[in-house]
Order: C-alpha cells, then structure tokens, then sequence
C-alpha cells in the first residue's frame, strides 16, 4: 500500500504485518472521529474528506458527491484537496464524469488514470491532471445508493494499488454507515422540528378553541339570560292582558245573557262580536303563557290514568260545530282494545285541541278524519288528517318552529302568532312521544302523535 504526505515513510518501512495494524489505527481513529460529529452532518462529511485527504498526503485530493432527494442529482457536499472550480475537470463532457455517475448507478467502483483516459486540462495548483481518480459507491446498509465517494492524487507520478484500492473501499464502508446514520439522525431531527411546530400550532389552536369555547359560554348564558327575560315577560304580560280581557268577556256575556234588555238586534250582534274577539285574543294570550312556561320549564304536569277513547270523543265534540259552520265532517275512528292511558288528561286535551284547530283553520272544503289505535301494548298512536291547503315539502322542517307560518306576509288570510304547533310539539316531548307529519299542496296533511300509554315525564311540575 502506498501513503503520501506524513505516513508515507512509515508505512513503506512497515511489515505486512505492521502495515494492517497501522491501517487498523487509521479505521479506529477515524470511526472515533465520526462519532463525534455524527450530530453535525456537513461538519462530518468535510471532517471525512480532510482525514482522508491528510492519509493520501499533499497531493490528493477528495470529494464527496451525495444523491439529493428532491432533484434525484449528485450534489457536491464536501471537497477537501481540490477548489470547486477544479472540479469542472469532472464535468459533464469529461469521460471520468461518466464513470463517476455509473459508479452511482450500479453501484461498482471505478478506476480513472491519466494513463489510458485524457483528462480535461484546466488550470490547477500544479498544472497538471490528476494521475488518477477512484470512485466508490456510498451504500445505505439496506442497499440503497446515497452517493458517490472519490479520491485521486495530483502527482503524475502517482499510482493506486489494488491494497490501496480495498482499503479505499473499507473507509468509504465505514464512512458511508457514519453518513448513513447522520441522515437518519438530520431526518429525525426534522421530523422533531416539524412535530414541535405542528405541537406549537395545535397549541395555538387549542388556545383559540378554549377561547371560542369561553365566548361561546358568554353566549350561552347571555341567551339562557334573554330567554329567561322573554319568558318572564311574556308570563307578566299575558297575566296582565288576562286581568282587562276576562272582565270584558264576563260583561259581554252578562249583556247577552240578559231576558229583559231593550238591546236592539245590532247591538247584540255588536257584544257578540266583542265577545268572539275576545275568546280569540284570549286564545292568543294562553298560548303566549303556556309557551313562556315551556320554555321556561315551568309548566305544570299532574299524571292520572283516564280513558283516552272518552277524551277524544269529548274534544272532537267541543270542536264540531265550528267545523260545521265551515261545512266540514269531522270523522273519528277509535280502535282501542284498553282506553286507559296514564297522562296529563288537561295537557293531553291541549295537544289534541291544538291539532284540530290547525286541521280546521286551513280546510276549507271535505272532511277532518280523527283516528286512534295501538301500535303495541305500550304505545298508541293518534292521527289528525285534513283535506286543506297542504305544506311545500321545503317548509315542512320549520312548521313545527314557534312564531312561525306558512304564509309569514301582513296580508296573509289566516290569523294567528304561530305557536300553536310549537306548543304541539313541545307537549310532545314532554310526553317522551313523537310527532310526524306528511303533507302535499292542495291536498291536506296528516299529523300522526305516537306516545306511551304510560307517560312517566320525568322533570315534570
């Protein structure tokens, strides 16, 4: 083996023998180097080529080329004994160029000398081509090509052996598992900076969902406040309309009911009036109140057991002559094996009135079927279908939302705040049932109630 430089001497006077200890020594003591700066990966290639550089001597000369991930290029990363200006001598049109990207495509080592290839001549140190260049495959462990490694010398007198060579091939093995780990530990160290920026973002994330969340709460509980307010005043004011209003109906009664006036046919008619807006504008009250007390959760709810079938014969009554006055036949259908249920019978009678009102109002001409049957031994089923004016399909959502109408213009032809399906609904909660219903313009709505037969309403008054 012939060494340049400092070690030349040495290692000519050397044994075989002594000669394998002493490269020994130079494996060793360039291992222990590239520990040391395996944290600091350009610092340890350059640490590479200058040992190496310092065991050839004065007149070699190494570089490194590495392959980069994003172009798929050989990329010079480290030179020592050579300028990169020097290194044109490698380029693209030079055949030594070609033998260096072979070297990295198939992975086999390659030997240039001035002795059978005609280097490029350009301006040097020494003026001289190099006398040879040897170029070896960098290797991961899993086989994968990472670059190329390649030394050379100057000196036109200078040769490489075949001892030399394998002992060339054994430092880049060593240098190519230091390289190797040094990528890995360049990558994970990415990864780490990347995942502390992703953790710092999610923070700020975080920090922002923690304070949506807090604004959110403000929100909740400025609504909870408002709708507290709305229902409390809404309560105070249908009591207070509640006080003026009965007195005007119990004196419009009072002056119908009288045998002996000299109320003329007019005047009655008059009262009669007063006293059918009244009975409506109290309607209008009650809703208000009821549904202050829904929202509120302060509605009242006495549970007994009564017979559904004889409650809805009584309601069905209490609102057929005002179906009559509109020509229509009110229908009831009842299919009860047991007609005991377990409910509110005041809030049952409310929910079914509310129903049957709305059948009534928007059916101008046919008929109102009423129907009743169990579904099973614990659930029963009640429907209210109607010949009206139907539902688009798109407004069927919110036909159930308070304060809400199909017609929602100032002239629309039937009167009414909208509640009276919000409170149906609501009631059917409360009862723990549901509520469907199917509908078509022109050709009615069907309103089907299922509830159990025992209602238990928990967190009822």
């Amino acid at each position: 083996m012939i060494f340049k430089g400092q070690h030349q001497e040495i290692v000519r006077k050397k044994t075989s023998s002594e000669n394998h200890l002493y490269e020994f020594s130079l494996i060793k003591r360039l291992t222990s180097s590239f520990k040391q700066k395996i944290n600091d990966f350009p610092g340890l290639l350059q640490l590479i080529v200058q040992e190496v550089v310092q065991i050839i001597g004065s007149d070699g000369f190494c570089f490194i080329l590495l392959n980069h991930s994003q172009s798929c290029e050989l990329e010079l990363v480290a030179q020592a004994g050579v300028k990169a200006d020097e290194l044109s001598l490698f380029g693209s049109d030079g055949a030594e160029y070609e033998g260096i990207s072979q070297v990295f495509l198939t992975g086999k080592s390659h030997l240039i000398q001035q002795e059978n290839v005609n280097f490029q001549t350009t301006q040097t140190k020494t003026g001289l081509s190099p006398s040879y260049m040897y170029a070896v495959g960098i290797e991961s462990s899993s086989g994968k090509n990472l670059g190329v490694f390649s030394i050379g010398s100057w000196d036109i007198l200078d040769t490489l052996d075949e001892h030399t060579q394998n002992f060339v091939e054994t430092l880049v093995e060593i240098a190519a598992i230091a390289i190797e780990n040094a990528i890995l530990i360049k990558s994970a160290k990415e990864r780490e900076a990347l995942l502390i920026q992703e953790n710092e973002m999610l923070q700020l994330d975080n920090l922002q969902l923690e304070k949506n969340k807090h604004q959110t709460q403000l929100q909740n509980l400025e609504l909870l406040e408002a709708t507290q307010l709305k229902s409390q005043f809404l309560s105070t004011t249908s009591h207070e309309l509640r006080t003026p209003l009965n007195v005007i109906l119990g004196l419009s009664q009072v002056l119908l009911r009288q045998r002996t006036s000299n109320l003329s046919e007019q005047q009655v008619e008059i009262i009669q009036r007063i006293l059918n807006n009244g009975n409506h504008l109290l309607a209008l009250i009650d809703d208000m109140l009821c549904f202050a007390k829904i929202e509120a959760g302060r509605l009242s709810f006495q549970q007994e057991e009564f017979n559904l079938q004889a409650l809805m014969i009584g309601v069905v009554d209490e609102y057929r002559p005002k179906a009559e006055r509109k020509y229509l036949s009110l229908n009831t259908h009842i299919k009860l094996d047991n007609p005991l249920v377990k409910n509110d019978k005041i809030r049952l009678k409310q929910l079914l009135s509310k129903i049957l009102q709305n059948a009534i109002k928007f059916t101008e001409v046919g008929d109102i079927d009423i129907k009743v049957w169990e579904i099973d031994s614990d659930k029963i089923a009640i429907a209210v279908q109607d010949t009206g004016i139907g539902i688009a399909e798109y407004d069927l959502e919110q036909i159930f939302e308070k304060f809400w109408q199909v017609d929602q213009s100032s002239t629309r032809k039937y009167a009414g705040t909208g509640l009276g399906l919000a409170i149906a609904k609501s009631l059917v909660e409360i009862m723990e049932g549901s509520i469907f219903i199917s509908s078509k313009i022109n050709q009615g709505s069907i309103f089907r109630i299922e509830l159990p037969r025992y209602v238990k309403c928990k967190g009822c008054i």
